[in-house]
């Protein structure tokens, strides 16, 4: 199996990336997935917002340096939200900030034309990034607006040449979202940093989903094409909760064996 390498780190190719929000979680994942990424996607997830805009500083900060606690083998990803890296001098600080609340491997930073500018700062800083590129979320107050990149020649091109920029100025890593399948071949042939897709075809370097979608932890019925179940944890807690509640009723819990003497 061929290998690559992120940072110092070498991994079996393709790569493997969830994400986790809570020490619980990420003691599951530790060693059993390549990267852990603290993304902003924990705006919808936990805290039920319709987008990621509104996710802050202290939010990252808070579940950054919680998961962070449980992490020793894999390698821990964090996103930097929304208006953090408008311009090079406050995506700096910010980046500070996060870095030593949370101890992150890598930064992560939706990428465009004017954040190159933002991301060449960041790393001759000596920050690790990774460069998000595609469908980047932060952009969109309605994800139902949504829509899948790369299926014109100049969108193609145009994303193939933003990979090459990141690549260039030093990314680590691309992460490329919900674009054609050619596109993210095109882009994984043509650069030599490992591509993560996510909705972005088996021709990437590695895959990343969230975990709660993984297990369908999330109440959310309309979840993307990209997204597989793996586990109807919803369903399960659904009947445990039941027979809880039963239990409780009909006086069965607490019993003498949950009961102190």
């Amino acid at each position: 199996m061929k290998k690559i390498k992120i940072l110092n780190k070498i991994f079996s190719k393709p790569i493997s990336c969830l994400t986790a929000y809570s020490p619980s979680i990420a003691n599951i994942l530790d060693g059993k997935i390549d990267l852990i990424l603290v993304g902003d996607s924990l705006g919808s997830t936990l805290y039920g917002m319709n987008n990621t805009q509104g996710v802050t500083m202290d939010m990252m900060k808070n579940h950054g340096a919680a998961v962070n606690k449980k992490i020793k083998k894999s390698l821990k990803v964090l996103d930097m939200p929304y208006k953090t890296y408008d311009n090079k001098i406050d995506a700096y600080k910010n980046a500070r900030i996060l870095l030593k609340h949370c101890r992150p491997d890598l930064l992560k930073i939706e990428v465009n034309e004017k954040k190159l500018v933002v991301l060449k700062h960041l790393v001759d800083k000596k920050v690790n990034v990774i460069s998000h590129i595609g469908v980047t979320p932060q952009s969109y107050k309605n994800f139902n607006k949504i829509k899948v990149l790369g299926k014109t020649n100049k969108e193609k091109q145009n994303l193939l040449k933003l990979a090459k920029e990141s690549e260039t100025l030093g990314a680590k890593a691309v992460l490329l979202e919900c674009i054609t399948t050619d596109t993210a071949k095109l882009i994984t042939e043509n650069i030599s940093i490992p591509t993560i897709g996510i909705g972005a075809s088996r021709y990437c370097d590695g895959q990343v989903l969230v975990f709660d979608d993984l297990i369908n932890l999330s109440t959310n019925n309309k979840k993307p094409r990209f997204v597989k179940n793996y586990f109807n944890f919803n369903k399960i807690a659904s009947n445990v909760v039941k027979k809880y509640n039963r239990d409780v009723k009909l006086k069965k819990f607490p019993s003498t064996k949950f009961t102190y003497d």
